[in-house]
């Protein structure tokens, strides 16, 4: 199988759970009694901890030898997220599973992008080619959930984003190609980690790149 069509398959993994999380998110909790400040409160925290959760699991996936592995986890991860909504009820406990869970889920498509951009080049397909699998899937989850709440119960979503979650964890595990996170395979040691990450941070042209796009955003 062609690498940019097994990376755009863990692509599709991702946004085919990725396009019913942020439409039908909202009317779940709205339907469990929550309020809609509350509601505003659990779906916006995870964006606003990004600054910070964002980097860190970046420097946490780089300990690893190859670039699948920490995708795989978690996509295991945020499917036990996902479970543990059905099994809990309260603003509290659902705020600490969203904020858990979708801090790991904005981190997926990012560190996938580190492989596509690194083997497109070397493999002869572009970053576009890979990546519309997964904007594709993110309209046949979107209007697919969309049909399916007219006839199903709305705990019909989370098992949709389970069953996504285990897609990515798959598709991470027997898609992605073996990609190292360094070249001979070695495994940095956590400061080495963050060191790297400090450098970046006081590159003026790059934190003018990324100030520029959030600003964007």
């Amino acid at each position: 199988m062609p690498t940019s069509l097994r990376l755009g398959l863990f692509y599709a993994a991702i946004f085919i759970g990725g396009g019913v999380v942020g439409p039908y998110m909202s009317p779940w909790l709205k339907g469990h009694g929550l309020s809609g400040g509350q509601i505003g409160v659990i779906l916006a925290a995870p964006g606003l901890a990004r600054v910070v959760t964002g980097p860190a699991l970046a420097v946490w996936a780089d300990g690893f030898k190859l670039r699948r592995t920490p995708l795989t986890i978690l996509g295991l991860a945020i499917a036990v997220l996902y479970v543990a909504f059905l099994l809990v009820h309260g603003f509290w406990l659902w705020a600490l599973l969203w904020f858990a869970s979708q801090s790991l889920f904005a981190s997926l498509s990012p560190l996938a992008d580190v492989i596509t951009l690194r083997r497109g080049p070397i493999e002869g397909f572009t970053y576009g080619r890979a990546r519309s699998l997964g904007s594709l899937s993110f309209i046949v989850g979107n209007v697919g959930m969309g049909l399916l709440l007219t006839v199903a119960q709305p705990d019909a979503l989370l098992v949709w984003m389970i069953a996504a979650a285990v897609g990515v964890a798959l598709c991470g595990r027997f898609a992605l190609p073996p990609e190292p996170v360094h070249d001979g395979a070695e495994r940095l040691d956590r400061r080495s980690r963050w060191r790297g990450l400090g450098g970046l941070v006081r590159d003026p042209v790059f934190m003018l790149a990324v100030c520029s796009v959030g600003l964007i955003q």
